[in-house]
């Protein structure tokens, strides 16, 4: 059997996804240095004002680090053809899915209400800024479901799960197009 191409389409983007995910981490780690602390940035006065929203960020940092390293290893092994790559993929296309429901729920309680609540007392480009800006928030979100519900599809069609349920001795080396 040929390997599908979606698989190996997969296994590039699970890669490229890792190596964003662990660059934007390493971003959000600089929302708690003291440079951050003196910015006039009212994403950083949310969370230096919100202990359990300062919580939830360091707790997403350090399970994006292990998400990250996760979906690496799955696009390793997709390119490969190993069973255990398809299965990650999958844990982490719902683990993805709930943490984007999850996560939009928080931004909207700390960080949206928050910027909208300020824009209803300024003037100006502040408010205009904040609106925006959690306007802008609410529709990444969703955004951010289009990759893991596109992974859940196509690594649950019938084609890709016979490419991996394949015995070693059948599937030979995959070839790679």
């Amino acid at each position: 059997m040929e390997r599908p191409k979606s698989v190996t389409v997969f296994g590039i983007l699970n890669i490229v996804f890792a190596g964003l995910g662990l660059c934007g981490t390493a971003f959000s780690v600089m929302l708690f240095m003291p440079s951050a602390a003196a910015a006039n940035n009212p994403v950083v006065q949310i969370i230096q004002s919100s202990p359990a929203y300062a919580a939830w960020i360091k707790i997403s940092v350090a399970l994006g680090i292990v998400v990250a390293v996760a979906l690496l290893a799955a696009g390793i092994g997709l390119l490969n053809l190993k069973p255990w790559a398809r299965t990650l993929s999958i844990i982490y296309a719902i683990y993805a899915i709930v943490m984007v429901i999850i996560r939009d729920i928080i931004n909207y309680i700390f960080l949206i209400q928050p910027m909208l609540q300020k824009a209803h007392s300024e003037q100006g480009p502040e408010a205009a800024g904040a609106v925006g800006g959690a306007i802008g928030g609410m529709f990444g979100g969703c955004f951010g479901l289009i990759y893991p519900v596109l992974l859940l599809i196509f690594m649950t069609r019938p084609h890709v799960v016979a490419a991996f349920n394949q015995s070693p001795a059948q599937a030979g080396p995959p070839p790679l197009q």
